[in-house]
């Protein structure tokens, strides 16, 4: 096993989360929120003291890195880096105990934004900035396993070698090298114009700050109670709608674009989704509307899709399933929305649709190439899609059990779980703004946890490390 280098890379995360509590030191000392300083300074010695200690450990690790290695680090990652984010909740004034930190630290490194934090109001400026960051550093390290380790070739956990931006993964050192570097940079300045772009239309650089934080992660942290709070023309729904596509599409469309290497062939499944969220936004408007106006409800779907979930708008009854069902389908494979995902969606339906062909017109030639691109569908691709698929119904009905042996109906665990599962926020867009997660008991918050990193990482990933353990090769 080459320890040496899963602590090399554990180690450069940990760093990461030691530059942003630098971050919260500066910004707690220059506007003088002193009080929880100490917390932060906790948490820069504790994590650049475990960064320096697993690179000392693993410098000169081994740049062969097996797909099993890169499976731990990824799973070891989604698990420790939020015990390091979990500090400043831990010894901050708040009370607040290990489990509860923990929950709060893990919802937002997997950008689901469920909350033990009744009241935000009451939160200090600079938590509500680690808050934020959580999400930012959660969306960074999906980006690179989903293009470097999980999507490659050698996993097809996630077919996104299937199109444009997707990573062969043949050499994982190499290969993470440059992604981080090109991926980290293309997210900074990202994050920076959707800053600039936010604070345009008016909105106040602290809430421009944390939302670009949520928006890029297609995360549910907020830096109020209630997003109308701060969002309140149109205009500046129609400006965060439009930044919340970000996490829809393709994470390189906008690279391709400015370096002058796109080519519409190779997106076909932003067109796809563009088409969805059109139909979908036409769809609710003209039949399902509330009087609700056109721009909110255009947010929401956005919000859905992107598995987001921050909302102003408020939905009940059919509404609510309408837009739960739309977190399940999500965005593209290279983005950081979660969900079942659009293309494995694609490819069930084209394949069933095709089996069907055969029995009605066997002799015919089955196309399994995907989007009629010269890209084809193999048949593992097929099964993997269909076993995460199953996977995902048996969860929501575990998880659902599990909750409803708690303060929570079963419709409301129900509807809980499936977000759970999408790493979306409990909003009032699907009728749940009234969850408080701070009442739920110890399982329950050790259940949803479990789940928001299976809904994030999935299920495949843990059996494929499982299953290199049993049977060694």
């Amino acid at each position: 096993m080459n320890y040496k280098s899963i602590f090399f890379f554990l180690g450069l995360f940990s760093s990461i989360v030691s530059l942003f509590s630098i971050f919260n030191i500066l910004y707690a000392v220059y506007f003088d929120f002193i009080i929880d300083l100490n917390s932060y300074l906790l948490t820069f010695f504790i994590s650049i003291l475990i960064a320096s200690s697993f690179c000392y450990i693993g410098k000169n690790h081994s740049k062969n890195i097996s797909t099993t290695e890169q499976i731990i680090f990824i799973v070891l990652g989604f698990i420790f880096i939020p015990v390091l984010i979990s500090i400043p909740y831990y010894f901050s004034i708040y009370n607040i105990n290990f489990l509860d930190s923990y929950f709060e630290s893990v919802s937002g490194f997997t950008t689901t934004g469920f909350s033990i934090i009744n009241d935000v109001k009451i939160i200090d400026e600079p938590l509500l900035l680690w808050r934020s960051s959580s999400q930012w550093l959660g969306g960074l390290l999906f980006l690179l396993a989903t293009i470097g380790t999980i999507g490659s070739k050698q996993m097809k956990i996630k077919p996104s070698y299937l199109i444009s931006g997707g990573a062969s993964g043949r050499n994982f050192y190499n290969n993470f090298n440059i992604n981080f570097i090109k991926i980290s940079l293309i997210y900074f300045f990202l994050t920076i114009g959707i800053i600039f772009f936010l604070t345009v239309v008016d909105i106040r650089l602290f809430d421009a700050f944390n939302l670009s934080f949520t928006i890029i992660s297609s995360g549910g942290f907020i830096p109020v109670n209630s997003l109308s709070s701060i969002i309140e023309s149109d205009l500046q729904i129609f400006a965060l709608s439009i930044c919340l596509l970000l996490p829809i599409f393709n994470f390189f469309i906008l690279f391709d674009l400015i370096t002058k290497k796109f080519k519409s062939i190779n997106h076909q499944e932003d067109l796809h989704l563009v088409i969805l969220i059109f139909l979908s936004t036409s769809l609710f408007y003209f039949f399902l509307n509330s009087n609700n106006s056109f721009v909110n409800i255009f947010f929401a779907i956005i919000s859905s899709i992107s598995t987001s979930g921050i909302t102003v708008y408020t939905s009940s009854g059919n509404s609510a399933l309408f837009f739960i069902l739309l977190t399940i389908v999500g965005g593209s494979l290279i983005s950081t929305s979660s969900g079942f995902k659009y293309i494995r969606i694609y490819i069930l339906l084209k394949i069933s649709y095709q089996e069907i062909i055969k029995i009605v017109k066997p002799i015919n030639i089955i196309d399994k190439n995907l989007f009629n691109r010269e890209t084809k569908i193999d048949d593992q691709d097929v099964k993997i899609a269909f076993f995460v698929f199953i996977f995902f119904i048996l969860s929501i009905f575990i998880l659902s059990s599990i909750l409803s042996f708690d303060v929570l109906n079963y419709e409301l665990s129900f509807k809980l779980s499936i977000l759970t599962l999408t790493n979306t926020l409990s909003s009032a867009l699907y009728g749940l703004e009234n969850v408080v997660f701070f009442d739920l008991n110890n399982f329950s918050k050790m259940s949803l946890i479990c789940f928001m990193l299976l809904g994030k990482i999935e299920v495949i990933t843990i059996l494929f490390l499982i299953s290199k353990f049993i049977f060694r090769e």
